[in-house]
């Protein structure tokens, strides 16, 4: 089977990156069928994460418009120009490499009608991947600001959504994401992300160091996370929190400095071996305002670290077991965050009884376990 991947571009040291190049490289390495991979909108920049040499990388380069250096119009035009252009070369790569199944996912949404309409006149299977929460992967999402741009771009993601009576499969990562999808498409599987990092166990319990990793951006909640260690590190003066991710980290050092939070708070970069980092410290805290899994969580508590997490949409439910492994907080209270940061850091012996707790119960996203239901998904399609 010649399966081809479709993504717009791959150039962080981040999750979907991560999880993409390990469920290719797996299924390059253990299985007998053929991985292909393209991006349209990747320009000049490397891969971040290197693939198995038998996995074929043909790039097609049209990169999509940027909004926010035009004027509406000018976008608009330059848009419906790039998908043409990017119809016609994908459907040359489609021609050279003849996939059995597509595959991409919700970050080309875009031109997503695109993808499974060509493969379906070339009667070519499609499979689309939402990683975030279903909404806000829309236009018109983008543009709640203006109601008239948020009702027409409403409509064409109407038009783009359409094209999912074509899809083959709609995969989710939560049970929590399916009733979006639903109203668009007759087959959905949920199947979650998997682990991706090389757990390294918790050297020390009593390591006073509390951790949190991902993008600089309003969606991840760091700043809510920075109020929340406002309100404790006067009582814990002697623990650190440490926040590794891409992006600018400017505002949220901002937000530090006005809480006065000193040396307690360290805003590094992102890290190519986030286990090691794990592996340092004593607790795993997520702020994030919504999530399409939460992988992270997965990937701390594989290395032994009990997880704080607000009850966000999506995935923090269906991961962390409250109480037992670590404390789910109700979405947006900042006060109750601080609380059960509080209560690990306050007490070893309970880091280290959820801690073991979480390495047991976190086998179940093991990659030999997720991807038997990605091989069993291409085989009854």
């Amino acid at each position: 089977m010649r399966i081809l991947f479709i993504i717009d571009k791959m150039q962080n040291y981040a999750g979907i990156e991560r999880i993409l190049s390990c469920k290719m490289n797996y299924i390059s390495e253990q299985t007998a069928h053929t991985v292909f991979l393209t991006t349209y909108d990747q320009q000049s920049k490397g891969l971040p994460f290197q693939l198995n040499e038998n996995i074929s990388y043909q790039p097609i380069y049209v990169p999509m418009p940027l909004r926010n250096k035009m004027t509406f119009f000018s976008w608009l035009k330059a848009y419906f120009q790039t998908r043409a252009l990017l119809k016609c070369r994908f459907l040359s790569l489609l021609n050279d490499i003849r996939p059995d199944i597509v595959i991409c996912t919700v970050y080309s949404f875009q031109v997503l009608d695109i993808i499974i309409n060509v493969c379906h006149k070339q009667d070519i299977k499609t499979i689309l991947e939402s990683h975030t929460k279903g909404e806000t992967v829309t236009m018109a999402h983008k543009f709640k600001y203006n109601r008239y741009l948020h009702k027409l771009l409403s409509l064409w993601d109407h038009h783009i959504m359409k094209s999912l009576r074509y899809c083959s499969c709609v995969v989710t990562l939560t049970k929590q994401d399916v009733p979006f999808w639903q109203r668009y498409t007759w087959r959905i599987e949920v199947i979650p992300n998997m682990l991706t990092i090389t757990p390294k166990r918790v050297s020390d319990y009593g390591a006073k160091r509390v951790i949190s990793a991902g993008r600089y951006m309003s969606e991840k909640g760091f700043d809510r996370l920075l109020k929340a260690w406002s309100l404790i590190n006067k009582n814990f003066c002697d623990w650190q929190l440490y926040i590794f991710g891409n992006g600018d980290r400017i505002p949220y050092q901002e937000i530090a400095d006005q809480l006065q939070l000193g040396e307690t708070v360290y805003l590094m970069p992102a890290t190519e071996d986030i286990a090691e980092e794990f592996s340092k410290s004593s607790i795993y805290v997520m702020s994030s305002r919504y999530e399409g899994f939460g992988l992270v969580l997965a990937e701390a508590m594989s290395c032994g670290l009990p997880c704080v997490s607000f009850d966000c949409p999506y995935g923090p439910r269906e991961i962390i077991t409250d109480g037992e492994d670590g404390f789910l907080t109700e979405d947006g209270s900042i006060e109750n965050l601080a609380r059960n940061l509080e209560r690990l850091m306050s007490d070893e012996k309970l880091r280290k009884n959820m801690g073991t707790k979480a390495i047991q119960n976190i086998t179940r996203y093991k990659p030999e376990t997720i991807m038997a239901q990605w091989i069993n998904l291409f085989n009854n399609l």
